[in-house]
């Protein structure tokens, strides 16, 4: 892990141990259906490198149903007379082609990690199952095993036998796609990061081909929830950005930090465990990290000026009253603000400031309550 490119905002992931990586089906696949050889190749070699670093990684596949599809018109077609093409082709049950897919799917899987000397396994839920909790604790501990002989572990939701009356609208169940499945997994098994991966760079604050849309680093739900233009939905999967979303503020609420990035770009996955500042964040603590600058000088100046006049017009027993009460939290809470202090002293030195600098923002012993 290269600590000298990490981004402050992101040296959480040097804690990181294990990591739900989840591949959505515009990864998967490419543009006509069919598997994205290439791309799942290279995915697959970042995910042995941090298998071989000590790293434990979960897996979280779409991209069956759309590849059953695809096989099954494609034999379909080989079957048919030249009459039967002229007529109106039959819609395909979904059911019949996650089952195609799913076979096809892992073997590939298989194909892959086996090329790199990894061994991989095949897990298939139902949003049914983690109703039971017998069924959590076994899942758990079958991970577990997995993981200690360093077995990458393959979910999937089993479509094939899913009892939801609408499986690719219903949002009434435990989990309702794979983005959800990923933050369902993440919780249950205590990773420590789920990386969504995606056909693009991370959340926009508009649709990405709109060039007015920027790239949100770091998502804070105060300030962007309600201001993101979302584009449309995935080409090939059910939710797109706006399911992934949902399940990384669900996620980074319950404490599990995610990143939203690409799965297209070279070296993504071992990016975000470098600590770059690629993708975007979710984290629960992230509004600690707004820097002062997103805060122009005239707001500030105005902001002080009003709370001058706001004590100004207060009697001296209030503003007494207010010191005290600000010095008694201060002690009350030394051993914190000492915490939090080592952590700002910490980023500061991994982004490279001066030592002059880094000396004054250390808080010796005692000395909050000089304040």
């Amino acid at each position: 892990m290269h600590m000298d490119a990490m981004d402050p905002t992101r040296a959480f992931v040097k804690d990181v141990k294990r990591l739900v990586i989840k591949f959505g089906t515009a990864v998967v696949t490419r543009s006509d259906g069919r598997l994205a050889l290439g791309r799942l190749g290279a995915l697959c070699e970042q995910i042995k490198e941090l298998n071989s670093q000590g790293y434990q990684v979960i897996v979280v596949t779409s991209g069956a149903v759309g590849l059953g599809r695809q096989r099954l018109r494609y034999r379909s077609l080989l079957n048919s007379s030249f009459a039967d093409l002229q007529k109106p082709q039959a819609e395909l049950d979904g059911k019949a082609c996650a089952a195609v897919g799913q076979n096809n799917l892992m073997a590939l899987y298989d194909t892959l990690f086996s090329q790199l000397d990894v061994t991989s396994a095949q897990l298939l839920v139902t949003d049914n199952d983690f109703r039971d909790e017998a069924f959590r604790n076994q899942l758990t501990q079958t991970v577990d095993s997995l993981l200690a002989l360093r077995v990458i572990p393959i979910f999937n939701e089993n479509d094939a036998v899913s009892t939801r009356k609408a499986p690719y609208e219903d949002s009434s169940g435990i989990f309702w796609d794979n983005d959800s499945l990923a933050g369902l997994l993440a919780l249950q098994l205590k990773a420590d990061l789920l990386v969504l991966l995606s056909d693009v760079d991370g959340l926009y604050s508009g649709p990405p081909s709109d060039p007015r849309s920027k790239l949100i680093h770091t998502y804070l739900e105060k300030g962007h929830q309600g201001q993101i233009t979302f584009g449309d939905k995935s080409r090939v999967g059910r939710g797109g950005m706006t399911a992934k979303v949902k399940s990384a503020v669900y996620s980074s609420q319950a404490g599990i930090p995610v990143v939203i990035t690409s799965g297209y770009a070279t070296g993504s996955i071992l990016k975000v465990l470098n600590g770059e500042r690629i993708g975007t964040l979710f984290h629960r603590d992230a509004y600690k990290w707004v820097q002062v600058k997103e805060v122009g000088a005239r707001e500030m100046a105005v902001a002080a000026r009003e709370s001058s006049r706001r004590l100004q017009a207060m009697s001296s027993q209030d503003r007494k009253k207010i010191l005290l009460d600000i010095a008694n939290a201060l002690e009350t809470n030394e051993e914190l603000i000492k915490i939090e202090n080592d952590a700002d002293v910490e980023a500061a030195q991994l982004a490279g400031y001066e030592k002059s600098l880094v000396s004054r923002l250390v808080l010796k012993p005692g000395k909050a309550r000089l304040f």
